[in-house]
């Protein structure tokens, strides 16, 4: 397996720019500006374990020690197939978090992420991969078909699924002056309800950089650039996240149109509570499930 996540050769095999002695070096003083051999550093550390393992080196690396509110909701979880919904702040962090703590618990869990993130192949066995919708583009790719295939399969054969319904990093918003995610896309939301298994609401409840949501004000393109980045900067800052009550089936059958689950969905995620108190990453693994 590839201990890099991005390097020159794949810069070089993108464009011809980084080809050569000249493009070789170019390649590396890209890699270092955007921070990427810092991710390379991280990956090349923990990529001899998978999922759950994988995740928690990643954090240990990045010197994340999230924090869980109402943890206990966790000993509630199906047997079977369910999904998790979750807004998506840090457009990276969050989704090695929901590997690390779903994961640990049912390690067949997989998160539904874009294609970029599929270059981290240690985490192959938790990912489906999809393309996020941009801009108004509505016409489905090959990758997002495919993507909706695999959800389906790993649902019917009893596997839970995570997944973003926005498909992007979460915006500031000057009309409301609030950081929340984009609307969720109205495929994922299909999907949902096509599916027939309870959902469970995730919340995190802190943000990236002031500076990254600056970005995202000029251009996207160039708040991306920022992401690898806001994997570092959360150093000591202990993330929290709060689990919500599990839905029932029944009760998302009931609603008839995508919209109307999606607005309902979104509201029991941003409208949960901010739990009385959390337990650290460091002590879920001593956490007594017999407690509740």
């Amino acid at each position: 397996m590839k201990r890099t996540v991005i390097d020159v050769d794949f810069l070089a095999q993108k464009s011809i720019f980084f080809r050569g002695r000249l493009g070789n070096w170019f390649a590396r003083i890209v890699l270092h500006l955007l921070a990427i051999d810092r991710i390379n550093w991280a990956y090349g550390r923990s990529c001899h374990c998978t999922g759950a393992a994988f995740a928690d080196g990643l954090l240990n690396d990045f010197g994340v020690d999230y924090r869980v509110g109402n943890a206990e909701r966790l000993h509630n979880l199906p047997e079977g197939a369910f999904i998790t919904v979750s807004n998506h702040p840090y457009g990276g962090l969050d989704g090695i978090i929901l590997i690390h703590l779903m994961a640990g618990i049912r390690p067949d869990y997989k998160v539904m992420v874009n294609q970029i993130l599929t270059l981290i192949e240690a985490m192959d066995e938790n990912f489906i991969s999809v393309q996020p919708r941009i801009g108004n583009n509505t016409t489905p790719s090959a990758a997002a078909i495919n993507g909706v295939r695999e959800t389906l399969h790993q649902l019917k054969n009893g596997h839970p699924v995570g997944c973003f319904p926005a498909g992007a990093v979460s915006m500031f918003k000057l009309r409301t002056l609030r950081v929340r995610d984009r609307e969720w896309q109205d495929g994922i939301l299909k999907l949902i309800q096509f599916a027939k298994v309870p959902v469970l609401p995730i919340r995190f409840y802190d943000k990236n950089s002031i500076f990254f949501y600056f970005l995202g004000l000029i251009n996207w393109r160039i708040r991306s650039l920022r992401m690898p980045y806001e994997l570092f900067n959360k150093k000591g800052k202990r993330p929290r996240l709060g689990i919500g009550e599990l839905i029932p089936a029944e009760e998302v059958a009931q609603f008839s149109g995508a919209k109307e689950l999606g607005d309902f969905l979104r509201q029991k995620v941003y409208d949960m509570p901010l739990p009385a108190g959390f337990i650290p990453k460091a002590e879920l693994k001593d956490f007594d499930k017999t407690s509740v």
